[in-house]
């Protein structure tokens, strides 16, 4: 049953049966509905329940055993440390070292198979200032922006669900593939991106979640307040979600994926959104002390280059002094 699992750490949540049994059967809507919705109440804790789902997903020990000289030599390893105990200590003592011994030595087996074992998984990360593209085996591409994580299985190719976890942004461009396969984007918040065969944009930064379709079709299952819905986008909508509250607009889809060409457009973009930018996709401290700054808006485009270049142009289109010292700057009036 549903416990406290405010204070668990990552070992906990794998040694945990309800978390076992939601990682185990992802199909039961009622471990899914509690485990995302708790997940939205504690996003803190998203970086150890994703360690965790990915040990246990990833120790088979059904496929791996010790041969018979390696058990022989395990036992005869337990013996060895509960005959060198003192006689003179009680039987309870010695059967606690013996216990221990085994309980250890399991451990460090499990261990080692563990971490030299191949990872049932592929990761793919960028820097700061740094993009990817990435192709997929389906063929599909998607164009991984700065300081982001993709994650997908290594036998993705061959399972009957095409899943991809991500952290930070990306511009996908997905195949349609003949059978129909379900093409599935997961954002820590627990928003689900479904598509047979598309174009668009996700933004998952700072507990947000941001998705605009520039072609075809998309579903999103939201999880809300209440219950989880499911919003159908169309061409040239954005869909914002934050602290279980969305909204659906009509968007430019191009101002949210110009990145990929390594430019940006600016539509009545506030200086706010530029110093998130350069925070997120550059990994800088920014200080404006006269905050009025902040919500001055310029329109145009500039190309994205490295974060140099990129602090010039911003200086030259808010018409403000920009300042830097190793990893902070400092925006002011001229």
């Amino acid at each position: 049953m549903p416990m406290n699992y405010s204070d668990f750490s990552a070992a906990d949540f794998a040694k945990d049966e309800y978390f076992q049994a939601w990682v185990f059967n992802e199909s039961d809507d009622r471990l899914a509905g509690f485990w995302n919705t708790w997940l939205i109440e504690n996003p803190e804790k998203r970086n150890e329940v994703e360690e965790a789902r990915r040990t246990l997903l990833s120790i088979e020990f059904s496929n791996y055993s010790l041969d018979d000289d390696a058990v022989s030599k395990l036992w005869n390893r337990i013996h060895h440390l509960g005959n060198t105990s003192s006689r003179s200590q009680k039987r309870g003592y010695d059967l606690f070292f013996k216990v221990a011994a085994a309980a250890t030595l399991i451990l460090m087996v499990g261990l080692m198979y563990y971490y030299s074992a191949p990872k049932p998984w592929k990761e793919y990360r960028t820097q700061f200032g740094q993009t990817l593209s990435i192709r997929l085996p389906d063929s599909s591409l998607v164009i991984l922006n700065a300081n982001s994580r993709l994650t997908l299985m290594s036998d993705w190719e061959h399972d009957p669900k095409r899943e991809i976890w991500l952290d930070g942004e990306a511009f996908f461009s997905v195949v349609h593939k003949l059978d129909d396969k379900i093409f599935k984007v997961h954002t820590r918040e627990g928003v689900t991106v479904e598509v047979l065969g598309t174009k668009f944009n996700v933004y998952n930064r700072k507990n947000a979640t941001k998705v605009v379709l520039n072609s075809g079709q998309i579903r999103l299952n939201i999880p809300t307040e209440k219950v989880p819905e499911t919003i159908v986008m169309e061409p040239g909508e954005m869909v914002e979600y934050k602290a279980k509250h969305y909204q659906k607009k009509s968007v430019d889809p191009k101002l949210y994926s110009a990145w990929t060409d390594n430019r940006i457009i600016l539509n009545h973009t506030s200086l706010r959104e530029m110093t998130n930018m350069l925070k997120d996709n550059y990994g800088l401290e920014v200080i404006v002390r006269d905050t009025s700054l902040l919500s001055q808006t310029v329109s145009g485009s500039m190309p994205l280059g490295d974060d140099d270049i990129l602090i010039r142009q911003l200086a030259k289109a808010f018409q403000l002094k920009i300042s830097r010292e190793n990893n902070s700057i400092l925006i002011e009036e001229p």
